[in-house]
């Protein structure tokens, strides 16, 4: 009896710790993951959000660009074939500027702000440091996210002021990552 304690048992006990402590700290993260919330969870809670901030603001939702542009109800939002919710509150410089084309560098200002029942502002345009603090250069996809190119693409003109509903899909990385929608009142200004 005294070999097999010192023998076989002993130099096994020391793998037995170590596979027994493994088993533990793999159970506890197993059983801490059921407490996660799945991404279809939260893409599922992001649609109901946006809803729920539709509904709330009484927006009602067309699939087809208004005619020449002219909005006339303010509470009609062009739902696109992407998923971008946009609405043109001012033309801009219709009749004194080109309109946008590729390679263009845009100046955005805007006023971010989450689709919640009680809105937090998490970005609102400044002029302290800059008149237009921000700029990107329309088409180039790595500058600003999906829904600020397409947005400038239906503002067309500089000093047009849009309003936006953007699926994390279609915002920045840490948007998608979060999948954070957020609503935006979105300005451009631009040079030929």
């Amino acid at each position: 009896v005294k070999y097999f304690k010192t023998k076989i048992l002993k130099p096994y006990m020391k793998s037995f710790l170590k596979l027994f402590s493994l088993i533990f700290v793999l159970s506890t993260l197993i059983a801490s993951c059921d407490d996660d919330v799945t991404y279809a969870e939260q893409l599922r809670a992001e649609k109901k959000l946006i809803a729920d901030y539709i509904k709330r603001n009484n927006i009602k939702v067309v699939t087809e660009f208004p005619a020449d542009s002219v909005w006339t109800d303010s509470s009609i939002y062009y739902l696109s074939p992407t998923g971008l919710y946009f609405r043109i509150e001012e033309p801009g410089d219709v009749a004194d500027s080109l309109p946008v084309s590729s390679g263009d560098n845009i100046n955005p200002r805007y006023h971010q702000y989450t689709l919640t029942e009680n809105p937090d502002t998490i970005s609102d345009w400044s002029t302290i440091d800059f008149a237009f603090p921000s700029s990107f250069y329309y088409g180039d996809l790595t500058q600003a996210c999906d829904a600020w190119h397409e947005a400038v693409g239906y503002m067309k003109h500089s000093n047009s002021i849009a309003r936006i509903i953007v699926p994390s899909k279609l915002g920045f990385d840490g948007d998608v990552n979060s999948v954070t929608p957020y609503g935006y009142y979105f300005k451009i200004k631009f040079q030929k």
